[in-house]
């Protein structure tokens, strides 16, 4: 795990040293205090606490609002948090249990059940349309818009509304009769099913032989002043686009956008030869094994492209995975290693590929 940043340890210390006095005020009044204190370290996150002023223990909920780039510094938070007594501490605010509510903003009041939602395949990702159950006043279309992203973010809970939700459109009367509509209030369970079911996210690390397709892609293609593609016949042979050759790992999509597979790594190595190019796939291969029979990781797609070849992971702790597979990468073949890792919760880097064969 990542070393808790001097800021994350400093805002603990005077969470801690506050305590008594926060316990003595009522919960609305506690959870301003508690934000005056993340406030002062940490920048661009949020306290939250679910609980009654008489509950001897409440949640302390350590959110990012939605914003995922802050994500891993939600985690982070979470895992260096101390042991308090008062406080059961979680990351990112949860779904709600009572997803049937109202919320009101300047004179004008909706409710879940009046927001209806279509879902749609968007990529790895679940696609949103949004229209109302009752007409809405001109004067207020734009509150009630704003309204039925705050009522997303707590129906479907901050994590999967930021990652596993893509396009959402608000939408008029339906064009077709029969695209199923489900008020927002029973949104949670019809979500979940279309996850698995639809888009095969289950969330099970595939067992067996894996499914591969491949796939021959251009690079860098030459563009018009329009910002189209040039046809081949337009195109001088010093410009011509670079090709690649991507292979995606199918089976990859069960464990999509698992929450604890949210970092890209990616083993980046030269292959100036057929024999180097042999030892680099035995060695992506070996790699891909270490990670995946702990399930640290799992190998998602490889790309030759350039005179080199990229394999793709996504793992669990960049430390641990690092540790694991620095035995391989002491190797000849690792010599020209262009090792990067990025948080990418939403596999971004696998549908880009992903996508095509779908398409």
């Amino acid at each position: 795990m990542t070393t808790p940043s001097p800021a994350i340890g400093a805002f603990w210390r005077a969470f801690s040293d506050a305590q008594a006095s926060l316990q003595a005020l009522p919960l609305r009044e506690r959870v301003g205090a508690a934000n005056a204190l993340i406030d002062q370290h940490l920048e661009g996150l949020a306290l939250e606490m679910s609980g009654d002023d008489a509950d001897a223990v409440v949640d302390l909920i350590v959110t990012a609002h939605g914003s995922i780039e802050r994500f891993p510094l939600v985690a982070q938070v979470v895992a260096a948090a101390p042991a308090l007594p008062h406080y059961r501490v979680r990351a990112f605010r949860e779904r709600t249990t009572q997803p049937d509510f109202p919320i009101g903003m300047e004179g004008f009041e909706l409710s879940t059940s009046e927001v209806l939602v279509a879902l749609e395949q968007d990529g790895g990702q679940a696609a949103l349309e949004i229209r109302f159950g009752r007409e809405i006043p001109s004067d207020y279309q734009d509150h009630a818009r704003n309204m039925a992203f705050i009522m997303l973010d707590h129906v479907l809970g901050e994590y999967d509304f930021a990652v596993k939700v893509g396009a959402v459109d608000f939408v008029g009367a339906p064009d077709d009769a029969h695209t199923p509509w489900v008020p927002l209030s029973q949104l949670p369970p019809v979500f979940d099913r279309y996850w698995t079911e639809t888009l095969g996210h289950t969330g099970h690390f595939p067992t067996g032989e894996s499914e591969w397709d491949g796939l021959e892609l251009q690079f860098d293609c030459p563009i018009d002043e329009d910002g189209n593609e040039l046809s081949p016949d337009d195109i001088d042979s010093e410009d011509a686009p670079e090709t690649g050759v991507v292979m995606v790992n199918t089976s990859a999509n069960a464990v999509a956008m698992r929450a604890d597979l949210a970092y890209a790594l990616t083993v980046d190595l030269a292959v100036p030869d057929s024999d180097t190019l042999t030892a680099v796939q035995d060695l992506h291969e070996q790699a891909a094994t270490l990670l995946q029979v702990p399930q640290l990781g799992i190998l998602v797609l490889t790309l030759m492209r350039a005179g080199r070849r990229q394999a793709l992971y996504y793992v669990s702790d960049e430390q641990l995975a690092k540790q694991a597979l620095a035995p391989l990468l002491l190797r000849d073949e690792a010599a020209s290693l262009e090792l990067k890792v990025a948080y990418d919760p939403a596999w971004s880097g696998y549908f880009e590929y992903a996508g095509y064969l779908s398409a």
